[in-house]
């Protein structure tokens, strides 16, 4: 009679892939043209569609995946994506998904596009990662744009998307860590820019249903550039923000206080949100076999990723990583165990007992946004910079 070792698993490293991943414009353009006097769009997407499709293109040092990647699963939204989804493209005579003689998955726009509301076409597609045999999800996006010619009014524009969407992970802090970004208005006569000498712009922020001026507070610490062209956020503030932006025409040197006319105006929202794909998982980075007497030092690892690519430490501060554990002894209480992304530390000193397993675990909070800390009503300073603390959900 044969005797059977014990089975014994072999560990498998793959080598990190490389992605390349856009919408690419099949046919058709995403930026149109209207002309007002004659109440036509060109070209006319009712007639010549704009055809667009996810892409993906790999180089694998595996050499199992090489070059573009078939799609094997799309959902398209009109705007970024809402936690309800309630934007999402699920076929309308404006919008067509794997239409006939089309690759499948592709989406199909009839829709001409208002010159005052950009939209921003957000694509979240999959593909197979054939040496692990999942999924891989990635989110792209694509703005359609529509310039107006207009012989004779004036129209007001932004440099943004009617809706757009700012990532923590991906933002660039300036050298005193403040999150910012400017929002650009230009002020047209047809298709003709109207000389800053002659254009005044006052911008509001939404609040309660009506857009209101700036507060003295958000003066200082969110928004700058009220009463200029360029408006300049700190989205370190932000988890949801609409602003508008009103222009004026003027001539002489003397600016007028309030503007002439409500029709010109743009708005643009602005969503500060964790991606989608972030995933979170953990790993055992010392101690693999811990003695009975729990006197072991044992460590694990949060490990944080977006689209496979690693985020690293230098983003901690959006994350609020507090460990926990608990002894397998029946009637057992979970312990803090500490906060962090690395943790080490030998069992019996945090309190789980001797002769029994234990399991440890982390609990991640995701960045939300800032806050300003008040004492009696009053900003608290500390030379002569407002304190700020990171809120997290």
């Amino acid at each position: 009679m044969a005797i059977k070792t014990q089975a014994q698993e072999a560990i498998m490293h793959l080598d990190p892939f490389s992605m390349v991943s856009d919408i690419r414009v099949l046919s058709g353009n995403p930026v149109q043209n209207y002309n007002k006097d004659t109440e036509e769009y060109e070209p006319d997407r009712s007639l010549v569609p704009c055809l667009l499709m996810p892409y993906v293109s790999i180089v694998d040092p595996e050499g199992t995946m090489k070059g573009e990647q078939a799609i094997t699963g799309v959902e398209w939204y009109e705007g970024s994506p809402l936690p309800d989804g309630s934007n999402r493209i699920s076929g309308s005579p404006d919008y067509i998904i794997s239409d006939t003689d089309t690759p499948k998955y592709s989406l199909k726009i009839k829709k001409n596009i208002d010159p005052n509301v950009p939209v921003e076409i957000h694509a979240i597609f999959t593909f197979t990662d054939k040496n692990r045999n999942e999924a891989v999800t990635v989110e792209r996006s694509v703005i359609l744009r529509t310039s107006l010619f207009d012989s004779q009014n004036y129209s007001v524009k932004l440099d943004v998307p009617k809706g757009w969407s700012v990532d923590p992970i991906r933002v660039q802090p300036d050298a005193s860590g403040k999150w910012l970004y400017k929002i650009n208005a230009q002020l047209y006569s047809g298709k003709e820019v109207v000389k800053d000498s002659n254009a005044a712009y006052w911008w509001r922020i939404l609040d309660g249903g009506a857009y209101r001026d700036f507060t003295q507070e958000e003066k200082n610490l969110v928004v700058s550039g009220e009463n200029t062209k360029t408006l300049t956020i700190d989205a370190r503030f932000i988890q949801n923000a609409s602003f508008q932006v009103r222009a004026a025409y003027y001539e002489g040197s003397v600016r007028p206080q309030s503007p002439t006319s409500d029709e010109l105006q743009q708005t643009t929202t602005v969503n500060v949100s964790m991606p989608h794909t972030l995933r979170i998982s953990q790993r055992q980075t010392k101690g693999y076999k811990v003695k009975v007497s729990q006197n072991t030092l044992v460590g694990y690892e949060v490990v944080i990723t977006d689209n496979k690519e690693i985020i690293g430490p230098e983003h901690d501060n959006l994350f609020n990583i507090v460990w926990k554990g608990v002894s397998t002894r029946p009637g057992s209480i979970e312990k803090v165990i500490g906060n962090g992304r690395n943790i080490e530390f030998t069992p019996e000193d945090v309190g789980l007992e001797a002769r029994y397993p234990f399991k440890v675990w982390a609990e991640v909070e995701l960045y939300r946004s800032h806050s300003i800390t008040l004492s009696e009503g009053k900003l608290l300073t500390d030379d002569n910079k407002a304190v700020i603390a990171v809120k997290y959900e």
